[in-house]
């Protein structure tokens, strides 16, 4: 059994706006408790209009924390970094590595990649490396392409 604070969860590290917030709406109006069977929200008559309007306030704060990637002067490598703004990660790359009128690319789709960490060998998506961090902008690391594996400089 999946609880519905494990399914919440999951939806908010994963930046799921709708499911987050809609379970966050029937948890809030008495519809359901955390600690049930999330297949009970498919028995749930949502608000609809309500939570649109919670997607559009951002009332979880889901998705502030984006992925860049940063196309280096070095041929085939790309530097990661989370932040809230591309300009964010394109300063940090720019004091970090002295590198500038580089490519910045939004790529919050390569967050659920697995990625094996240089250092330590471990693995691990970009969402669960994400929860790690507490300040922000943060460098991630670079990655070759084509590879799945990041090393922090």
């Amino acid at each position: 059994m999946i609880t519905v604070e494990e399914l919440f969860d999951y939806a908010v590290d994963t930046d799921m706006s709708l499911t987050a917030h809609s379970i966050f709406w029937a948890i809030t109006n008495g519809k359901i408790r955390k600690d049930e069977d999330s297949e009970k929200l498919k028995e749930i008559e949502f608000d609809q209009e309500a939570i649109q309007q919670w997607m559009k306030d951002n009332t979880l704060r889901i998705g502030e924390i984006k992925l860049f990637v940063v196309e280096s002067k070095q041929p085939n490598w790309y530097a990661f970094y989370f932040g809230k703004r591309e300009a964010d990660a394109y300063r940090l790359h720019s004091e970090k590595f002295h590198e500038t009128g580089v490519k910045v690319t939004h790529a919050d789709r390569l967050m659920s990649y697995v990625l094996a960490f240089a250092e330590t060998g471990e693995e691990e998506s970009l969402y669960e490396y994400r929860k790690k961090v507490m300040q922000f902008p943060v460098y991630v690391g670079h990655v070759e392409a084509g590879k799945r594996l990041i090393h922090h400089e």
